[in-house]
């Protein structure tokens, strides 16, 4: 598991909309995962949480309850 696939997959969810809306439409946290582990991301939800704190935390945006806007949450959130 790595900080660095969860920021590679930051990444590519910022620049690949379909890939984005693609994780966004499973329906559950282990879908997500599961997928995203199948796309050569090898990271847990823990570090892409972490990896979206980190890239976000000089932009004054790290906030409770907030949903990054790439964010894999679920689409309630989105």
């Amino acid at each position: 598991m790595s900080i660095d696939h969860a920021k590679a997959l930051i990444k590519r969810m910022k620049s690949d909309i379909a890939f984005k809306k693609r994780i966004i439409s499973l329906e559950n946290i282990n879908a997500k995962i599961e997928f995203i582990n199948s796309e050569g991301f090898n990271c847990t939800e823990t570090e892409i949480t972490l990896a979206e704190i980190d890239a976000h935390s000089g932009a004054g945006e790290q906030r409770v309850g907030y949903c990054f806007p790439y964010s894999f949450c679920t689409r309630h959130h989105l």
